[in-house]
């Protein structure tokens, strides 16, 4: 007699058992990981919204926390001519001398004074939440204070902020007169308690942050002016273009100050390359509304966003020191090399380029950029 063990109906139903097992735990893992999968791509729209709204604040204070490495509050950094090998913010331009100084108002007002200069300068002051101000060649004081404090001072140019911090942004362009510039923005001068109250932000996950960047990045890129990014709620101005603004140029300010045109394609649609040769014939009259302003046209690498390594240092071709043609027109020239009159080299590199007006006329209307032939292959 046959033992229950060695039975084939017996073993028949241990087989089926065993693979039924099996079968029902492969079955709870690809529920597991599927909703592992499931749970990634289905990040809470309110949350990205959220991320999106507070990204330039993120931005401001990351921008912040790299400064205050080497400074203290109301202390001056002072860059000199910008290089590619100056990575403290994007797309910066790059023929100017930019002082940085972060404050805290926490405790009190803080008075800025800058010296006269003869050529284009400003101070900017951002909020942490990238809403600027600016004053252009200002003759008098700067106070930048809350809402409930009192100017130190009767006669000045008073700003308010909602932000208990900011960072005060002062410029100078440099036309071959850079060790000039430098003596007189050591006389830039911030004054005042500095307060030690922090400024928060909401902690996001890495899922929302990957999904509100990728919105953030796929809209800037559609841009084809700045106009909208830069400015207040009160001029139609939402999150995404703040973000994105912040995105493609952190230190970019409201278009009735500096007007932006942002170049990545040519007049055939095609994205610009560094293996190619471009020109912009640039307008003589409608640009800017008064003598105090300027142009210029500065190149980017596409890759990291700041200015391209290139044997001749050269980055940025403006009004000061733009030369004509023999026809009277300004053509400015891009290329591998930098070839040719008011040439900037892209040297290989992907790129776009940025054309600011600062003083700009309303509604300026930005020259186009032109694929030609390529001479310098």
């Amino acid at each position: 007699m046959k033992t229950m063990k060695n039975n084939p109906i017996v073993k028949v139903y241990a087989r089926i058992k065993k693979y039924s097992v099996i079968m029902f735990t492969l079955v709870i893992i690809s529920i597991i990981f599927g909703n592992a999968v499931k749970a990634q791509d289905n990040v809470p729209a309110h949350r990205v919204q959220e991320y999106i709204h507070w990204y330039p604040a993120i931005k401001q204070i990351e921008m912040r926390d790299t400064w205050a490495e080497n400074h203290k509050p109301g202390e001056w950094q002072i860059t000199g001519m910008v290089t590619a090998k100056d990575k403290t913010v994007i797309t910066p331009q790059a023929d100017v001398n930019y002082a940085y100084s972060w404050f805290n108002i926490s405790e009190e007002p803080v008075v800025i004074n800058m010296p006269e200069y003869h050529l284009y300068y400003s101070v900017s002051i951002f909020d942490m939440n990238h809403f600027s101000q600016v004053v252009i060649a200002p003759k008098k004081a700067v106070v930048i204070r809350l809402p409930h404090q009192k100017s130190p001072i009767e006669d000045a140019h008073e700003i308010v902020l909602a932000t208990n911090q900011g960072l005060a942004f002062a410029r100078q362009v440099v036309v071959n007169n850079e060790a000039e510039v430098i003596e007189l923005s050591k006389n830039i001068t911030i004054d005042g308690k500095q307060g030690d109250k922090p400024f928060i932000v909401p902690e996001f996950t890495d899922e929302v942050k990957d999904a509100g960047d990728k919105i953030i990045q796929e809209y800037a890129m559609k841009v084809q002016n700045a106009r909208k990014l830069f400015g207040s709620t009160y001029d139609g101005v939402g999150d995404l273009d703040r973000a994105a603004g912040v995105f493609l140029g952190q230190l970019g300010t409201e278009a009735y100050v500096v007007d932006y045109a942002q170049y990545v394609k040519d007049q055939n649609g095609e994205i610009l390359n560094g293996q190619d040769s471009y020109e912009i014939v640039v307008p003589m009259t409608s640009l800017m509304k008064n003598d105090t302003g300027y142009w210029s046209l500065t190149l980017y690498n596409m890759e990291d966003r700041y200015l391209i390594e290139n044997p001749q240092n050269k980055y940025v071709v403006s009004s000061y020191n733009a030369v004509a043609d023999e026809d009277g027109i300004i053509r400015l020239r891009i290329n591998p090399t930098g070839e040719g009159v008011n040439g900037i080299p892209t040297n290989g590199n992907t790129f776009y380029g940025v054309f600011r007006v600062y003083e700009p006329e309303m509604g300026v209307e930005f020259p186009e950029i032109n694929k030609v032939e390529n001479k310098s292959k």
